[in-house]
């Protein structure tokens, strides 16, 4: 299914494999979809353009993932913008912090299934709708 203007997705990966396999799976399955190779260009996306999630990993150049919730949450005011935190630094984590200052929705480790990550959208975001 070709992306539509519904539910657009920011994926700030700077993994350009994990990256391009998320892009791929979530416009096949109707999303819209932006992607961010470092979380400076994550936060410049994020105050221009509207996005109904954000999936993001930990650690990246220019910005980690905290950083970039944190000026989502506290500068830009998304406080329903549903996030979905991606690392594979699952042990040096604190999911409990995470999820009770900055509202993240999920944390999920790599490496994930593409279903995986599919499924949890599905919970996250209503289901696109076929272009007419």
């Amino acid at each position: 299914m070709p992306p539509t203007e519904s539910n657009p997705v920011l994926v700030a990966e700077d993994n350009r494999v994990l990256s391009d396999v998320l892009r791929f799976n979530l416009e096949r399955n109707g999303y819209a979809v932006t992607t961010a190779r470092n979380g400076l260009d994550a936060m410049e996306q994020l105050a221009q353009h509207p996005f109904d999630l954000l999936i993001t990993d930990f650690q990246m150049p220019g910005a980690n993932g905290d950083e970039i919730i944190r000026f989502a949450r506290q500068t830009l005011q998304l406080d329903e913008l549903p996030i979905v935190m991606c690392s594979a630094k699952g042990l040096e984590l604190d999911m409990a912090r995470l999820q009770a200052e900055w509202q993240v929705s999920r944390v999920i480790f790599k490496p994930f299934s593409m279903r995986e990550i599919l499924h949890l959208i599905g919970e996250l975001l209503p289901r696109p709708l076929p272009l007419a």
